[in-house]
């Protein structure tokens, strides 16, 4: 198989994370108001409490396969026989996780309704095979599959969910949006694998490797959604859960511009790393670092400087708090987008997991007994300091063990610039942000233009070589003849 456009796969994965980002600032401060606070605060929670149970139904399957996959996609036999292989097993888990869900649901859940409910989503989880497509680099028939069931999910949303009593609804139709974005990704699975010959698929074959993937991702959910859950047991109010939700979703949008090129990028590094071609590996992921240095610094100083404004008309009345919390949480953008690409472009497709997974666990217990710690006496406040602490941990742990890939000359080449960059256009919001008189829609773009324009331009001043070699592609592409 020949191995697909790494530009045209961010392409297509950049339009869906662009539409990713602008259906939230649509539907958000509808729902806010909506739905309510406490009623963002019981979605958040409920949520988050099945999220353990697709964890476990996913067992570490996904990671694990897409890297075989990818590994393997020059031969349609063997892919074909290890998906089978794993899907077998994806599918045993997953009725076991259905087990343990139902009793959580009917004896321990204080929400049995909805969580009864949000089962769809766990269902979904077990019908999934994007992992797949992806290891395949079929990214085309992802976004187009996901920019659909989008556009159609948020439709419904302006058309049924019209009252805080309409949460139950909009959980469902939420749910069942998840349910048929995994559904439809088998139709077109029979153009891309063999038949399966049931006499020959073994279900527990592998396990043991599935294992060294499931147990960094439950410590990333220790410390990503345990927050929500622990804001909810020790405070006994949603609302807090409500402001917490908010402030992340934003921090979250903003992220997926960066995270987008890594998703695209993490099978090809398999690909290169069962070839050898160690040089190859150094040299992208020294310029994904570049990258993700380039856009996470203004992005960061950005949302901490107009976020607190912006989400005071964003949200509307009621969310006064998630001023507060913006410029606290701001800062994981550029720590997580520096360990999301280590993470996915590196130690995962390098066979590194066991080490990835001895940070994440590191970072889970460091976020654990940080909440413990701040959330009784800050409350969500004190759970986004706690993610802060635990970001940063990982993040240097991910560094050192990632160092032998990491050509350092490279990746840090222009950080002055950005840095030049970062602190101009702070001085420049400042000086904007002085003489409005209040923070309002066309004010806070006319804050972000300034921010985007005065970051840009030293960017040229400055001639950041990285910055002009994708002016000069662009250049290539829509100037010649």
């Amino acid at each position: 198989m020949k191995p697909k456009s790494i530009k045209k796969n961010y392409i297509y994965n950049l339009v869906y994370q662009i539409l990713v980002i602008i259906i939230p600032l649509v539907t958000a401060p509808y729902l806010s108001r909506v739905l309510g606070v406490e009623g963002v605060g019981i979605y958040s929670y409920t949520l988050s409490n099945v999220s353990y149970f697709i964890l476990l139904a996913n067992v570490g399957i996904a990671s694990f396969g897409q890297r075989e996959i990818a590994m393997n996609q020059d031969n349609r036999k063997k892919y074909s026989k290890v998906f089978w292989d794993l899907y077998g097993y994806q599918l045993l888990i997953g009725l076991v996780a259905v087990l343990f869900y139902l009793v959580y649901v009917f004896f321990f859940s204080k929400y049995t309704i909805i969580q009864a409910v949000l089962i769809v989503n766990l269902f979904s989880a077990i019908i999934d095979i994007t992992w797949l497509f992806q290891g395949l680099e079929e990214y085309k028939y992802i976004s187009i599959r996901n920019i659909v069931v989008k556009l159609v999910f948020t439709a419904a949303i302006f058309i049924f969910v019209h009252s805080s009593d309409d949460l139950l609804l909009y959980l469902g139709l939420n749910a069942g949006a998840t349910v048929l974005s995994a559904g439809i990704m088998w139709l077109s699975a029979h153009k891309i694998l063999n038949k399966p010959k049931f006499k020959e698929i073994r279900v527990f074959k592998y396990w043991k490797d599935t294992i060294i993937y499931f147990l960094p991702q439950i410590a990333t959910q220790i410390y990503t959604i345990l927050d929500k859950t622990m804001l909810g047991l020790i405070t006994g109010s949603q609302v807090e859960n409500g402001y917490y939700e908010q402030a992340y979703r934003i921090t979250s949008i903003v992220m997926t511009v960066i995270t987008s090129l890594n998703i695209v990028i993490a099978p090809r590094m398999a690909y290169l790393y069962k070839k050898g071609d160690i040089a190859q590996i150094r040299y992208r992921l020294a310029k994904s670092l570049r990258f993700v240095f380039l856009l996470s610094i203004p992005m960061t100083i950005g949302l901490m400087i107009v976020g607190p404004g912006f989400s005071q008309w964003f949200f509307g009345p009621g969310y006064e708090k998630v001023q507060i919390l913006m410029p606290v949480i701001a800062p994981i953008i550029f720590i997580i987008a520096i360990s999301n690409c280590l993470g996915v472009q590196c130690l995962t497709p390098c066979g590194k997991r066991a080490k990835s997974a001895m940070a994440l666990w590191i970072g889970a217990g460091v976020n654990l007994i940080s909440n413990l710690i701040l959330i009784p006496h800050f409350a969500s406040i004190g759970a986004a300091i706690g993610t802060i602490i635990a970001e940063t941990t990982i993040t240097v742990l991910f560094i050192i063990f990632s160092r032998k890939y990491i050509d350092f000359k490279t990746a840090i080449k222009g950080m002055r610039n950005y840095i030049i960059g970062g602190i101009l256009m702070t001085m420049a919001l400042f000086i904007t942000l002085h003489f409005l008189p209040e923070f309002t829609p066309v004010n806070t773009i006319i804050a972000v233009a300034v921010g985007v324009l005065t970051y840009g331009a030293t960017m040229i001043v400055t001639h950041d070589e990285f910055v002009f070699e994708y002016i000069d592609l662009i250049k290539h592409k829509f100037l010649k003849h």
